[in-house]
């Protein structure tokens, strides 16, 4: 599906080459699933969406310029597959495809930016939701199981855009997990809530969707006992300590 949209995004920018044209910029946090040994060593990296080799290569380098603490059973290293998300850019300017990688950093789930509905858009109607998900241990299609819990609109106007925005919110995280985590060999699975927040720059309406996330989360389900993640330990992106 991404290939298909930027090659689509090409053949427009070929068809009026004459004109220099910047095509829409598509967004994406990537899933990268990275193996990390006993003595905190990163082997290769997958990608949970299948890129173009040179989008490959960017986020591979990235990815590599980390470095690692490895993870941990009952205080003793051990090797996992820890889950990354990656900001990841991709537009066509002119005819050429431009990518950006952004900074990495560890997140069992990751969330997309939801759609915002045309309709609630065009209204400046403005919503906070928390979505209960549910990542079974196992990969398969049923593995994520993701619902609304809460809700809360800025107005009674916003309110009546309550399915699309749950709709929308639903599926930012449908391809939150698409790689298992494991820590020395154990597939993880997990329950958390996620806080997902709409507003417009142009309208002062808002909705406190931490706020809402605290009053109406369950528990977070996360690690077996005795098992630590492997962590981020240095990054290049990383602010610097000043000199001296």
């Amino acid at each position: 599906m991404f290939c298909a949209v930027l090659l689509s995004l090409s053949m427009v920018s070929a068809t009026f080459a004459a004109e220099p044209k910047v095509g829409p910029k598509l967004r994406l946090n990537l899933q990268v699933l990275v193996p990390v040994d006993a003595e905190g060593q990163a082997g290769t990296p997958r990608i949970g969406e299948e890129l173009p080799e040179e989008a490959q290569a960017l986020v591979i380098e990235r990815v590599g310029a980390l470095r690692y603490e490895p993870a941990t059973r009952d205080g003793a290293p051990v090797p996992s597959e820890l889950s990354l998300s990656v900001p990841f850019t991709a537009q066509n300017i002119d005819g050429t495809v431009h990518y950006t990688v952004g900074e990495a950093t560890a997140a069992p789930i990751i969330k997309q930016i939801p759609n915002y509905p045309v309709e609630a858009i065009r209204d400046g109607a403005a919503a906070a939701l928390v979505v209960r998900v549910e990542v079974a241990a196992e990969p398969g299609p049923d593995r994520v199981k993701a619902e609304v819990v809460a809700s809360e609109f800025a107005s009674r106007r916003a309110s009546r855009y309550k399915r699309q925005f749950e709709q929308a919110a639903i599926q930012s995280l449908s391809a939150c997990c698409r790689l298992v985590e494991t820590i020395d060999g154990q597939p993880l699975g997990r329950v958390e809530y996620v806080a997902i927040s709409y507003s417009t720059t142009f309208n002062r309406e808002r909705v406190d969707a931490e706020a809402l996330k605290a009053s109406h989360a369950g528990e977070v389900v996360d690690l077996p006992a005795g098992l630590r993640r492997a962590k981020v330990v240095e990054s290049p992106d990383a602010p610097k300590a000043p000199a001296g």
